[in-house]
């Protein structure tokens, strides 16, 4: 038995079947980059995109010499916050200081590496105004400490040479724990 059919109908519905088919795929691309990369408490970038950035960072710094600064922050009394309202109280603030961090720093790629833990990666445009930026983040904890806001800790370290990113995060981290200390 033969059956009837007309390529010009058969070919058009296979185009749109092809080309609903890309859209879902593309779409299905994004969503998975997003679960991978992004942070779904914060919208930040997550602690998977941090890798891949050091990783690729490193290569660079190999190659040649870069300028950029390292910013780690670190929300004071968050712990306490979970105990005594619970951890929906504890993420709003997490959200919140994400925000704040991001707004500062709108120019540099701000990942959540932890629970409270984000850092900055500070170039261009940002590196050669960071001590105004850093300043910025002073004041936003001068004025929380007045009038109970969120106190965000803050450490920065330039590159200096090193070898890898990760001795320019240490020496931020150990800045950001001397700040945390200096707020309390």
């Amino acid at each position: 038995m033969d059956i009837a059919h007309s390529d010009t109908y058969e070919i058009k519905l296979l185009t749109t079947a092809f080309e609903n088919m890309t859209m879902h795929l593309r779409e299905h691309e994004k969503m998975q980059y997003l679960l991978a990369y992004r942070d779904s408490l914060t919208e930040l970038r997550n602690t998977t995109a941090y890798k891949v950035w050091v990783n690729d960072f490193d290569k660079e710094i190999a190659e040649t010499k870069a300028d950029f600064a390292v910013i780690v922050f670190d929300i004071n009394f968050l712990k306490e916050t979970n105990d005594h309202f619970g951890h929906d109280t504890g993420n709003k603030l997490i959200v919140t200081a994400a925000h704040i961090i991001a707004n500062v720093f709108k120019r540099s790629p701000v990942f959540r590496i932890g629970g409270d833990e984000f850092v900055a990666v500070i170039q261009g445009a940002d590196y050669e105004c960071i001590e105004e930026l850093i300043g910025k983040m002073k004041d936003h904890n001068t004025k929380a400490i007045h009038t109970g806001g969120i106190v965000i800790a803050c450490g920065m370290s330039k590159y200096n040479g090193d070898a890898v990113v990760a001795h320019v995060f240490d020496r931020a981290d150990q800045e950001m724990y001397q700040n945390k200390s200096d707020l309390k």
